[in-house]
């Protein structure tokens, strides 16, 4: 499900699993520990992150978004975002096609963003009646607090342009010139990067894992007293409108 290719001292870890790339438990711990396996590798100068076939991920799995499972699966999501932003080299999301709900708050713990043109990120779990506990953590540190609320508060979805406006998307480039990033991190010090990243880790909010279970323990304590909630996944299954009871 996670594909390793080596360019050089630049490592692509892929995300493999069609049509969409959706991010289920397994994937996420697989992701964990392709990255434990590579953290002893001090040749290793880079990581790029990316999904192969028509876009990076559609997002975290919505049949994993029901109460039995939610638990599981944002501990997943959580662990995985802090393993992105504790590996020792630089971790670069490259984006493609879709990038949304819990795939945006993946990329959002790499350490830079490039899209493609067509890439199209968002956080769309309000319009299934759910909240996005780690973008709100992080999105309003990356973007500012107004462009965060909004972006999670209306769902609506982000061009590769807007989210660069935002601070969310560092470059714009084509899937095709993608190997500009190979060659960047290729001809730079390894070990000087791995330094490098370790300096600005510094500034990294460090109370982020205890603040990423509160938002969880939000997540799983009060959204599944809704009747809302259920709603929206049963909309999302039988691919209807929602009919919300406002309760």
């Amino acid at each position: 499900m996670i594909d390793v290719v080596r360019h050089e001292r630049v490592v692509h870890l892929v995300i493999n699993a069609p049509p969409v790339n959706v991010l289920d438990g397994a994937i996420l711990r697989e992701l964990i520990e392709r990255l434990r396996e590579l953290e002893p590798d001090e040749t290793v100068a880079a990581v790029l992150l990316s999904g192969e076939g028509r876009c990076f991920s559609a997002g975290a799995s919505v049949a994993e978004h029901k109460q039995d499972q939610a638990d599981e699966m944002l501990t997943a999501l959580s662990e995985a975002c802090l393993a992105l932003a504790a590996f020792p080299a630089p971790v670069v999301a490259a984006v493609h096609g879709a990038c949304l709900g819990g795939a945006m708050e993946l990329i959002s713990y790499c350490d830079f963003v490039i899209a493609a043109p067509d890439a199209t990120l968002g956080q769309p779990e309000i319009k299934l009646a759910f909240l996005p506990p780690v973008a709100c953590h992080r999105l309003p540190l990356l973007t500012g607090f107004q462009n965060a609320a909004y972006t999670i508060l209306s769902g609506d979805n982000l061009s590769a342009e807007r989210a660069q406006a935002m601070g969310l998307v560092q470059k714009i480039l084509p899937k095709e010139e993608w190997n500009e990033i190979d060659d960047l991190f290729n001809g730079l010090s390894a070990p000087v990067l791995r330094i490098t990243k370790q300096a600005l880790a510094g500034s990294f909010d460090r109370n982020a894992a205890e603040r990423l279970e509160s938002f969880k323990e939000l997540f799983l304590s009060k959204l599944y007293e809704l009747e809302d909630v259920a709603e929206g996944i049963a909309s999302f299954e039988e691919r209807r409108a929602p009919e919300w009871k406002h309760k």
